[in-house]
């Protein structure tokens, strides 16, 4: 008998994030929260950039 590894699976392999929420990864990556914490910055071209105003403020 052998036991069937699942992390070989083609859909794993194609997403190996599928059994942890996006607020899990956020926190485990230290990500900075932009929700009520962010100023955007027009660079008049058609680009555009958004910056932090606490860059402290992280998931919790």
């Amino acid at each position: 008998m052998y036991k069937l590894d699942k992390t070989k699976y083609r859909s794993n392999l194609a997403n190996p994030y599928q059994n942890t929420s996006l607020h899990e990864r956020l926190i485990k990556n230290k990500s900075i929260d932009l929700r009520d914490n962010s100023f955007t910055v027009d660079y008049n071209n058609g680009y555009s950039e958004i910056k932090p105003i606490n860059p402290n403020k992280i998931f919790k």
